[in-house]
């Protein structure tokens, strides 16, 4: 991997999440990323920005540049295309980063920081293969075959545009219930993650996981008490839930 290019991405992801999150920490940016770039080998970045600031509290700007580093080194040594590693990055951008984003973004915004860093994170790669091959390949040439997609992404958005969802105006919409059903991927879960994933109580959890088995969306384990799980219905999953 080249460490300079994958810096220069680490940046744009990291002031992307700074930039939606906490704005008034982006003064700070640059110093505070030297300092990350120093450790992570490079220098020359951290003597372009003079001295280099204390870390901030809360959410920690060289921390989140150093969660995507790492998760960025391991996309980078997964055998498929640019798009999986892309879905890879989301996902592990996703799970460093919902709890301590929650009550300083809404979801919403959350899901939108994430369609940019999945975004940003594929013409990365897509940049990484044209500069091997000098055009960019017909196909994608994997040791493995990429993973099949979990979830009828279109047919699961027409299905839920036309459930009359309660509480208008709250962070569950059609569009924020879309995100978090495709990112399930067909598994199973429980209504605590749906409780945490838009920070509602469990009252209005149970009352949109009610009204989306009734519509057809979702399907129960047939459990019950803290072994109850969720999942896709058969119509929206593209492979078995897990």
């Amino acid at each position: 991997m080249d460490r300079e290019n994958a810096l220069g991405l680490v940046r744009e992801l990291t002031a992307a999440v700074v930039a939606a999150a906490l704005p008034e920490k982006l003064p700070d940016f640059d110093d505070e990323f030297a300092n990350f770039a120093f450790t992570a080998g490079v220098p020359g970045v951290a003597e372009k920005t003079g001295l280099l600031t204390p870390r901030d509290q809360g959410l920690d700007i060289t921390l989140v540049a150093g969660m995507f580093f790492q998760v960025l080194l391991e996309a980078t040594e997964l055998p498929a295309g640019p798009q999986e590693r892309a879905s890879f990055i989301r996902k592990k951008a996703k799970d460093y980063l919902v709890n301590r984003l929650a009550g300083q973004i809404t979801l919403s915004q959350f899901y939108r920081l994430l369609n940019l860093i999945e975004e940003k994170a594929r013409h990365y790669f897509e940049g990484q293969e044209l500069d091997w091959t000098g055009t960019r390949p017909l196909v994608e040439v994997s040791l493995t075959p990429p993973p099949p997609e979990a979830v009828d992404g279109e047919g699961l958005r027409q299905a839920l545009s036309r459930v009359a969802l309660p509480l208008k105006g709250r962070r569950i919409t059609g569009e924020t219930l879309w995100e978090f059903l495709r990112d399930t991927e067909g598994r199973w879960f429980k209504l605590l993650e749906f409780e945490a994933a838009f920070r509602v109580n469990k009252k209005t959890a149970w009352s949109y996981l009610n009204l989306l088995l009734g519509e057809g969306v979702l399907v129960h384990n047939g459990e019950k008490a803290n072994r109850v799980r969720y999942a896709l219905a058969d119509p929206f999953r593209l492979t078995p839930p897990h």
